[in-house]
């Protein structure tokens, strides 16, 4: 019978992969993984260093490890999807089959061994300093960048084993008061942006915890900027089961921002209040806030703007301008918005996600022909995303196409695509 290479299983786990995770990431099947750790097949030379990658080792290791003796090793339950030990050895980070997804996640951001090993590591910094917090920072904007271009499944996942380690610094660790209101500010910079990873992974209890967090963060530490970010994010979370209270959450946050807000975020408070109108059926609201809206985006960029604002550009206007025509029951308005928008090198996420509204739009206009031509074009694109929240208007559109069109070519080439595609 052949060996295991029982050392190369205990690196992938503590890389935080299962063999189907480490399987995706390299674009190989799970059974080549298993028949590698097994001994009856060695990786060819094109992919060994891809591998020695993704389990962060020097190639001259992992070829050790393919060649070493076995050593005993009890063999688990997580290379089936039983749950695996991630970072903190005393419980707070065991996770499910998603745990393959942190380190994915991680290597496909581009974020270098220091920076993954500050995530993953079990132990805490005896004491911390301001460079500590200079890799939280880097790693919160690399998701950002991520985030614009594929959208938040795998990376929520990271950004809660991430949130897990800095609450850990904060309880077990020393540092001085300028660090720890570094901390601070990382900790709430981290809780918003958990939530909107959350949001468009369809997490929405998730979401809805991490920006509970870093709401009563800010009002402990009277810190009214991180309070309107919570707020707005809020406001979305909820706009689709509670316009009413998505209403009170944005206009709170413009009572808030007023004294000191840039126009650019002005811009995204109304865009948060017009959704909310007319997700609540009311048209005049809707239209006070758009023209608000418009006349801030006009006043173009500052020096000052927050970087999370940096995604409200004028497809993002043209966007809510074509969600809130749908809420209203305008599909003809809607779908002339979302023709408005134009390619985006750095938000693709977005601009897919416009595609498939706008072939919604069209198929509620009573367009099922174009309507299935548009979508067909965007499903390579949008089954390649990481954004749940995308993939299921996608999902949306093609039950609707289902039952409304059977019989126009278009549509039934879509929905057929979209079968064979088995988008998740």
């Amino acid at each position: 019978m052949t060996a295991r290479r029982h050392d190369l299983v205990r690196q992938r786990r503590t890389a935080g992969f299962s063999q189907e995770g480490l399987a995706r990431l390299l674009q190989v099947d799970r059974t080549t993984i298993a028949r590698w750790e097994r001994g009856d097949t060695d990786p060819q030379p094109a992919v060994r260093a891809r591998l020695a990658e993704a389990l962060d080792l020097p190639i001259d290791q992992l070829d050790a490890l393919l060649g070493a003796a076995p050593t005993n090793l009890a063999l688990d339950s997580t290379d089936s999807g039983g749950t695996v030990a991630f970072g903190d050895t005393d419980g707070g980070d065991l996770v499910n089959r998603r745990a393959f997804a942190i380190n994915t996640a991680l290597v496909g951001l581009g974020i270098a061994t220091p920076l993954r090993d500050w995530i993953t590591s079990p132990q805490v910094p005896q004491h911390l300093g301001m460079e500590h917090m200079q890799q939280v920072s880097e790693t919160i904007l690399a998701f950002r960048r991520a985030d614009a271009a594929v959208g938040g499944d795998s990376l929520c996942d990271v950004a809660i084993a991430m949130h897990r380690r800095l609450t850990r610094w904060e309880r077990e660790a020393s540092y001085s008061r300028q660090v720890g209101e570094a901390l601070q500010d990382c900790l709430g910079d981290l809780e918003v942006q958990t939530g909107w990873l959350a949001l468009d992974a369809e997490r929405r209890q998730d979401s809805r915890h991490y920006l509970h967090e870093a709401f009563v963060r800010a009002r402990l530490r009277d810190d009214p900027r991180l309070e309107v970010r919570a707020l707005q994010q809020l406001s979305m979370l909820v706009r689709d089961a509670n316009p009413s209270e998505a209403l009170r959450y944005s206009e709170a946050a413009q009572r808030i921002a007023a004294p000191w807000a840039t126009p650019r975020l002005k811009t995204l408070l109304h865009l948060r209040s017009t959704l909310a109108h007319a997700k609540a059926g009311d048209a005049s609201g809707f239209g006070r806030e758009l023209v608000k809206a418009k006349t801030q985006f006009d006043q173009g960029l500052y020096d000052d703007d927050p970087v999370y604002t940096a995604f409200v550009t004028n497809n993002e206007v043209i966007a809510a301008e074509g969600l809130s025509h749908l809420a209203l029951g305008r599909p003809d308005r809607a779908a002339a918005s979302f023709r408005r928008e134009s390619p985006d090198p750095i938000f693709k996420r977005n601009e897919y996600l416009g595609r498939v509204n706008l072939a919604n739009a069209l198929h509620q206009q009573g367009d099922s022909a174009e309507a299935g031509a548009i979508a067909l074009s965007a499903l390579p694109a949008v089954a390649s995303l990481e954004s749940r929240r995308t993939r299921r208007r996608l999902a949306s559109l093609r039950a609707d196409l289902g039952r409304t069109a059977p019989h126009v070519p278009a549509a039934r080439d879509f929905i057929e695509a979209y079968d064979a595609a088995k988008v998740a």
